[in-house]
Formats: C-alpha cells, sequence, structure tokens
C-alpha cells in the first residue's frame, strides 16, 4: 500500500507519516496526537500493519458501500489511543495497537467460510502462523519486547476482557460504529472517552476499564445494542456474509486463491480476483451482491456464526468506589438486555 501523508486510515482517521520519528494521529473521535516512541512509531509505518487500511471492518457490507468505510487500522489505532488515554503501560499499547494484525481480507466474513460453528475466528485461530511470516517479531526484538508478549492480548485486560466488560477492542468499534450509523453523537462519544478510566490504576492486576457516569454508560450501552440489532447481528448482513462465504469458500478449496493471500490482498484486490476465478454462476452471485444492495431482513434468519452483542459497563463515580455492573446500579437496563438477547437468539438458523 502506498504510503502517502497524510494517509486516510479509515473513515474518522488519517497518520501523518512526514517526519521519520514520529506519527501524527488525526482521530475525529480522540483528536490528534503526536507518537514519538520509536516501537510505536515503527509498528505504525510497516506496511504490515497499514495493510489493515485495506481491509473493512464489517467485511462485505463496508466493501459494498452498505456501511460507512471504517477500517481494521483506524480500529486498531483507536484501541491503542483508548489504552493510551487511561495510562496504559508501553506493553499494553502495543498490544492494542497489533490486537487485530492477522485479520483477513473481508474481516469476519472468513469466518464463515472457514471456520465451524464453536470456533474462535479465523484471525485468531491463525494469529500465531500469520505473525510468523512478517518482521512483527522482529521489530518488537528489537525494542526490547523479545518474549513477544504482546502479540497475546488475552494477556492485556484493558485491551481484552470477556463480554460484556468493556475494554478497548469492544469500546473502540463499539463508539466508531455507532458513530458512524448514527446511533450516537460525536460529542456523546468523546464525552465517554472523558469518562473512561483504569482501575484501580493502569498497570495494576488486575485492572480493569470503567466509566465514572452512569448515564453516559447508559448511553453507550443502548447505542452498542443498536448497533448490533441493525448491523453486526442483522439478518440481512448476515445474508451477505453467508453468501460471500460460499464464494470465497469454493475460490479457497479450488486452490484458485491460496490461503495464504487472504493476508496479502486487500478487500477490493480480494474481489477482483475471485472475480476472475469464479464460475459463471458464482459471478451472477457476486453481481447480485453489487446490485441489489441490503436484503429486506424480514424471514431472513440469524447464521449460528453471529454474536448476539451487548455491553453491561462498569461504572465507578468516584475514586474509592468498587465497580459496579450498570445492569446492577440499573436493573431496567439489566431486564432490557436479557429480552433483546433472548429476542435476538430465537433469530438463529
Amino acid at each position: 500500500m502506498q504510503m502517502t501523508s497524510p494517509f486516510k486510515a479509515g473513515h474518522f482517521q488519517s497518520l501523518d507519516f512526514s517526519a521519520t520519528d514520529s506519527v501524527v494521529i488525526d482521530d475525529q473521535l480522540y483528536g490528534k496526537h503526536t507518537i514519538s516512541e520509536p516501537v510505536l512509531v515503527e509498528l505504525l509505518q510497516s506496511p504490515v500493519v497499514t495493510r489493515l487500511a485495506g481491509v473493512h471492518q464489517h467485511g462485505v457490507s463496508g466493501f459494498l458501500g452498505i456501511t460507512p468505510k471504517v477500517t481494521r487500522l483506524e480500529h486498531s489505532v483507536g484501541a491503542f489511543l483508548l489504552v493510551r488515554h487511561v495510562g496504559a503501560g508501553l506493553d499494553e499499547q502495543v498490544a492494542a495497537l497489533l490486537h487485530d494484525i492477522s485479520h483477513t481480507a473481508m474481516s469476519h466474513v472468513v469466518d464463515f467460510a472457514l471456520t465451524e460453528p464453536g470456533e474462535t475466528s479465523f484471525h485468531e485461530m491463525h494469529k500465531a502462523r500469520y505473525v510468523k511470516t512478517t518482521n512483527i517479531p522482529e521489530i518488537l526484538t528489537r525494542h526490547g519486547f523479545g518474549d513477544l508478549k504482546p502479540l497475546e492480548e488475552d494477556l492485556y485486560p484493558l485491551v481484552e476482557m470477556p463480554s460484556p466488560h468493556l475494554c478497548a477492542d469492544r469500546l473502540d468499534y463499539g463508539l466508531r460504529d455507532a458513530v458512524s450509523f448514527g446511533n450516537l453523537s460525536l460529542n456523546d462519544a468523546q464525552r465517554i472517552v472523558a469518562s473512561l478510566k483504569a482501575v484501580p490504576s493502569a498497570t495494576s492486576y488486575p485492572r480493569l476499564l470503567v466509566l465514572q457516569d452512569q448515564q453516559l454508560a447508559l448511553i453507550l450501552a443502548r447505542s452498542y445494542m443498536v448497533c448490533d440489532r441493525d448491523v453486526w447481528g442483522n439478518p440481512a448482513h448476515g445474508d451477505l456474509y453467508t453468501r460471500t462465504a460460499r464464494l470465497m469458500k469454493s475460490v479457497l478449496r479450488s486452490g484458485n486463491v491460496r490461503e495464504e493471500e487472504l493476508w496479502s490482498l486487500s478487500d477490493e484486490q480480494f474481489w477482483a480476483k475471485m472475480r476472475g476465478v469464479v464460475d459463471d454462476l458464482g459471478r451472477k452471485a457476486m453481481d447480485r451482491l453489487e446490485s441489489e444492495g441490503l436484503p429486506d431482513e424480514k424471514d431472513l434468519p440469524l447464521p449460528l456464526g453471529a454474536k448476539v452483542r451487548t455491553l453491561d459497563p462498569d461504572v465507578c463515580s468516584a475514586p474509592s468506589d468498587k465497580p459496579i455492573p450498570l445492569s446492577v446500579l440499573l436493573p431496567e437496563y439489566g431486564t432490557e438486555r436479557q429480552e433483546y438477547t433472548s429476542i435476538r437468539r430465537a433469530l438463529y438458523a
């Protein structure tokens, strides 16, 4: 991918690579930040990282322009900025930046093509395999991370936590998508970030991302639920995923596209290559995906591989307080969340 400056990282974000010893991140959600730590600068400048600008967060839905063109790169950088915002150590910042490094062309569409229900995501299963083919281990070792622990994001609670807790991964895509889908105002997203902190501290263990404002926690949780209903766990988007996944599976199983190319091709390049190798029926299926837009979700099932996503943010209003889940503070939200989950699970195929 050609490195221009400013480099468009995604829908909300650009990166300025004009200086050799720093990178300026301009993110509409989180503001402008100058990054000067050598390991972060080298990683941000690495083609292995910047290739994620060609991978859409919402897979085929983003590629076809049905959803805004939010990218895996801007999400990865966003997760890094969130842990940096609360004072995380350098290793945790690196872990956040690299947590999605092994995502492939078409993002989670590949899960529907190459994994079985109950298995972890394809990019997680094959992260170690992919990283070995890159210079990421060399970069990390050169900067004092020879143990490669920042590649194990599960070791870093500010980056990854089990659902429905907050973590940088879950919060960034939740905010980024909620704003881009029109479910959350940019001002509210910025207020949520301002309310964010790590307790008991950003370097203690265990540690947890919390919000200091109960009302903002409710705004976030409800907007996240709407994102799930309308896009992430929506049967119409699931239909696009499963139809595209059938095409991906056929070209990968036939050998016309090598599995390794999932990491070397952007969404656009992969789509073009797939179009060049599918048969007439495959080309007609691709034509329909390109021309028909989002199908009517009425009577469509939710694919078995789709998740039902909700948040139950922990709230800690005062320094001496212990984190309390929003559903405990507001039992009516707990009921709302349970009812939503039951309704969505009833849609499974």
